[in-house]
């Protein structure tokens, strides 16, 4: 018999250059929705991007746009991700947590 492979739940945080236009906006999340569905990942739910300002700067940038991805994937998939997501010049600051799946999906 053959077990299927075990997914889990994770939130990513992505944290994007505040002087991006709304189409390189959305060409990135549209990306790192890409890479999870081609690291075998599933999209559960990406909340609408939203503009903050950080307690200090990061890369020169006082503020940037928070990007939260709730997502579904094998246990080996979020270090593939990461690896990806330290290469893009548009990314500021980036945070994958396991997550337990429950009321955060609705």
């Amino acid at each position: 018999m053959i077990k299927a492979p075990v997914k889990n739940t994770y939130e990513l945080l992505l944290i994007l250059k505040p002087n991006l236009r709304e189409e390189e906006l959305e060409n990135n999340i549209s990306k790192v929705e890409s890479a999870i569905k081609n690291y075998g990942g599933n999209i559960l739910r990406v909340d609408k991007p939203y503009r903050n300002r950080f307690t200090h700067k990061i890369k020169s940038f006082k503020d940037g746009f928070y990007v939260p991805i709730l997502f579904s994937s094998t246990p080996d998939a979020p270090n593939i991700l990461k690896r990806t997501l330290s290469i893009s010049d548009d990314v500021l600051r980036y945070m994958i947590v396991r997550g337990e799946l429950g009321e955060n999906t609705k």
